[in-house]
């Protein structure tokens, strides 16, 4: 009797996948018995992750393992990449095989991540060892059991996912080929120049694509911050009565609300003092507030670190625990919208969650039909993927961890959130003139109908917004005389751009091109210049720490030295440090994903431009 056998990424996968079935665990796999799904049952085996690593260059040429300019730069011979096992994984490595060629196998599930790196990762082993069994692919982005019933009664064909291996594969060859020569031609020039005497220690600088990208964001907040000269300013803020009830106004001009010369702002009060104040316009108007979208992974990895400042790696191995756990859908997600029939799943979610003590006061009276809102439901603008919520599984919180509680709770409450009405604001606005010539604005702000903010009120923080107490002021009209109270002048100080903090750093990475100016966006839009990945970008960040090019101190970003060192070398070559270098390959890479991208022909524009980068670099230093 032949078997399926499923190839799962790690462990814990194997077993989740198991348990939705009747099974028995053996010293290398995993066996699920005969059932409706598996007439003759199946066999589960892990990768322990990746099992093959890319040759090294000495790998294909001995005389490469010696670092010299003159062999860069280096390609695989004949232009073929080749991998091997990984040798610390060696004995997986057979265990996988040996299955692979059982006779008892007569089909292959694969049963990864559902993502890039996942396809990645298992494709490249069947081709590896010469698998000639026909290969199914489980794509599911829940792991309650009854998604895995239905997922295996549902499998695709894996040749439909090739171009998520072609783009990991991609990525793979682009990523070594660049890593490999800018490295060893920037740490070979920087030695001559004496520069890696500097940092000490390791005089290796590592030079990956992306890494450099997000680098030179983080080292131009750096520059901004040093360079910034701060400025004093003065505001005039004036003081009105009308009819002993007190509410205050702030001088303004257009945009402009500081004024930068002490003397014009004494001329302006002093003015002021002996003018005319007379109501000029008085706006209320009521805005409405839509619950906030689901979270991604990003939005997500914000939140968690805000409350708890956690990294964006270790946000994503907590929310990868809750998915293990069944209860949250597949985190890496870039969408923030569902499909409809996700979407059908809301109302046994919501009952589940009114059942636990934490989230039954927060529960709506009437809870909202999401099914026709595209704020949250639209198949449009999902991928593969969809936005991060809870499965139908039921949670006991007590078993959970302290961040394994605090991602759960974001989650839940987002949904909770989006099942409430809008919350609604009225917002007042007046402008008051003295002597005709001067204008001084006053605004409130107060929340009229709570909505989905009563999901939040124990974290919301009180309003701090200047002029709230205008709006306990009655009987205020358009050109109504007031009284001047008193007038002060304000003193304050421009202040240098903000140091970006860890919940920052994905956020950037996903909108790069916000941070280059229009010359620099060469014409493409913010969309087109992200940085990684949605599931690598958290591991851009730890390399960047790891190779001693940033810390993180209190939880804010800092530019090492070496880190300064390199930004400041490639300062005029641009192609390796430009988010827009990187944001074209990314949007190639994703281009070859959908199955329009052809790698070879644009991949070996790089043999060019390495040789013309190498001449740069030797001619500059």
């Amino acid at each position: 009797m032949t078997k399926v056998l499923i190839l799962t990424e790690k462990p814990s996968q194997s077993l989740k996948l198991a348990e939705a079935f009747r099974y028995q665990t053996h010293k290398d796999h995993i066996e699920i018995l005969p059932c409706n799904t598996f007439e003759n049952g199946a066999i589960v085996v892990n990768f322990l992750g990746h099992l093959l690593e890319s040759y090294q260059p000495s790998d294909y040429k001995e005389t490469f393992k010696e670092w010299n300019i003159e062999d860069l730069p280096i390609f695989p011979i004949d232009n073929k990449f080749r991998v091997k096992p990984i040798p610390s994984k060696l004995k997986q490595f057979n265990v996988v095989k040996k299955w692979i060629h059982n006779i008892s196998i007569s089909e292959i599930v694969t049963a990864a991540d559902p993502a890039v790196e996942g396809s990645l990762l298992i494709t490249e082993v069947l081709y590896y060892v010469g698998n000639k069994k026909p290969v199914k692919t489980l794509w599911t982005t829940s792991l309650t059991k009854d998604s895995i019933r239905k997922a295996f009664s549902n499998l695709r064909d894996h040749k439909a996912l090739t171009p998520l291996y072609y783009q990991g594969l991609a990525r793979q060859q682009s990523d070594w080929t660049i890593g490999i020569n800018m490295t060893r031609l920037l740490s070979l020039t920087f030695g001559k120049m004496g520069l890696t005497s500097e940092i000490g220690g390791n005089s290796v600088y590592s030079c990956g694509r992306v890494q450099k990208s997000l680098l030179s964001i983080i080292h131009r907040r750096e520059l901004e911050i040093e360079t910034f000269m701060s400025q004093p300013y003065w505001d005039v803020e004036c003081e009105f009565d009308v009819n002993g009830v007190h509410y205050k106004g702030t001088w303004f001009k257009g945009e402009e609300t500081h004024l930068f010369e002490k003397k014009s702002a004494e001329k302006l009060a002093h003015f002021c003092e002996k003018g005319k104040a007379i109501i000029h316009t008085i706006t209320r108007e009521d805005s409405t507030v839509p619950p906030p979208q689901f979270y991604n992974l990003t939005s997500l990895q914000t939140a968690v670190n805000k409350l708890t400042g956690l990294s964006p790696s270790q946000v994503l191995a907590v929310a990868q625990t809750l998915y293990e756990q069944s209860l949250i859908s597949y985190p890496r997600s870039q969408p923030k919208h569902v499909t409809p029939e996700e979407a059908g799943l809301f109302p046994k979610i919501l009952l589940n969650l009114s059942e636990v003590s934490e989230y039954k006061e927060l529960m709506p009276t009437t809870p909202l039909d999401l099914s026709l809102n595209k704020r949250y439901v639209d198949e449009s603008k999902t991928d593969d993927h969809y936005g991060i919520i809870l499965t139908e599984e039921r949670v006991d919180l007590s078993k959970l961890s302290k961040n394994e509680r605090v991602v759960y709770d974001l989650i839940a409450k987002s949904m909770i959130a989006a099942h409430h009405p809008c919350a609604i604001y009225t917002n007042t606005e007046i402008i008051t003139t003295v002597a005709s010539v001067f204008s001084f604005k006053t605004t409130g702000k107060e929340l009229k109908e709570k909505g989905w903010k009563t999901v939040y009120e124990k974290e919301d923080k009180p309003s701090e917004i200047r002029g709230n107490e205008i709006l306990k002021i009655d009987g205020l009209q358009e050109y109504q005389e007031v009284n001047i109270a008193s007038i002060e002048l304000l003193e304050g100080h421009t202040t240098a751009p903000k140091r970006f903090n860890q919940a920052n750093l994905t956020s950037i990475m996903e909108n790069a091109g916000a941070y280059l100016s229009e010359e620099e966006k060469e014409g493409f839009k913010n969309t087109a210049l992200a940085i990684g990945t949605v599931a690598t970008r958290s591991g851009i960040v730890d390399q960047l720490k790891e190779k001693g090019y940033i810390r993180i101190e209190k939880n804010l970003v800092y530019t090492e030295i070496k880190g300064k060192i390199l930004m400041t070398a490639l300062k005029n070559i641009p192609y390796l440090t430009s988010p827009v270098t990187t944001g074209k390959m990314d949007l190639f890479l994703s281009e070859i994903g959908r199955g329009i991208g052809d790698f070879k022909k644009n991949f070996y524009r790089f043999v060019k431009r390495s040789e013309d980068i190498k001449k740069k670099c030797l001619k500059k230093y």
